[in-house]
């Protein structure tokens, strides 16, 4: 992925030259070596730059161009990277309203250089990212977009596998039902409700990213808290927490067995009486509490 130079100089231009990277754990050897550090700020850079929150999978994305460019020595990629990890390192230093109005000045110009890389895969994957980001399905304060109900569907994904000790991903016709649901009942919904869904895009991937660290116990009250909550929305689907010798003894389902259920979960989801409008009952303060980002390189 090109960056324009122009973006580079303008951000010379605005803001101080800061010191040189911190000691992280190393990712890739080389001049200079990935670290991850390094990808951290990369990531917080393009979701400034591009003025989105990745989900965990776009995030996964982009650390594995990363770590490609490096371990394939692509040095004009490299040397983009390092670039805007500086300016990052750089704007950091900046209140949020000043880096604001940075962004501003510049998003014109980025958008454009990358529409001006047809041929280039990572250029048209992030102009796919911006798009579905910022596409709006429902006017609203903020606007209801795509990437956010996509998020949100998997991060109430990822609760019920938790509670039901069965991991599964919703397909494409119940996030696009999912979609369209929330969608028609956006003008209904509360304005905390609208700001939660908003934030879905980070709060799921921060879910994700947060969930393998913490205890055993601390695992067992969160699937205890879903499950109660869960009935509410779903009250077909309202399983006991399973604990962790339950899950592991449950086997793997078949290709069958799999479609089966996702058939039954798409009707659970989409069957059941005012559903959308009932999912404010799902507490999402739980979610709130993974504070932070997972790279929190902002100051």
């Amino acid at each position: 992925m090109r960056i324009p130079f122009s973006l580079v100089c303008a951000l010379a231009a605005l803001v101080a030259a800061g010191p040189g990277f911190a000691q992280s754990r190393v990712l890739v050897q080389g001049q200079p070596p990935l670290t991850e550090e390094t990808v951290g700020r990369f990531t917080e850079f393009f979701e400034w730059a591009f003025d989105v929150q990745l989900t965990i999978e776009q995030r996964q994305v982009l650390r594995k161009w990363t770590v490609d460019s490096w371990t394939q020595k692509k040095a004009s990629d490299m040397n983009d990277v390092v670039q805007l990890v500086q300016q990052q390192t750089d704007l950091s230093k900046l209140d949020a309203q000043q880096r604001g109005l940075v962004r501003l000045k510049l998003e014109p110009e980025l958008l454009s250089q990358m529409r001006n890389q047809p041929n280039e895969p990572m250029a048209k994957w992030a102009l796919a990212v911006y798009e579905a980001s910022h596409r709006v399905i429902a006017p609203g304060a903020p606007p209801l977009t795509r990437q956010s109900t996509d998020a949100f569907l998997d991060a109430l994904f990822f609760m019920v596998g938790e509670v039901s000790g069965r991991e599964s991903v919703p397909d494409q016709k119940l996030k696009d039902d999912w979609a369209k649901g929330l969608a028609a009942n956006y003008p209904k919904m509360t304005a905390e409700l609208k700001r939660q869904i908003a934030g879905m895009p980070m709060q799921a991937a921060l879910l994700r990213v947060s969930w393998p660290a913490l205890s055993n116990q601390q695992k067992a009250q969160y699937r205890a808290q879903w499950a109660e909550q869960l009935k509410t929305l779903l009250p077909a689907q309202a399983p006991a927490p399973q604990t962790s010798t339950a899950a592991a003894g449950g086997g793997k389902q078949s290709v069958a067995e799999m479609m089966a259920e996702q058939n039954r979960r798409h009707q659970s989801y989409m069957n059941m009486s005012n559903a959308m409008m009932d999912i404010y009952k799902i507490k999402f303060n739980t979610l709130a509490n993974w504070s932070g980002s997972p790279y929190r390189y902002w100051k």
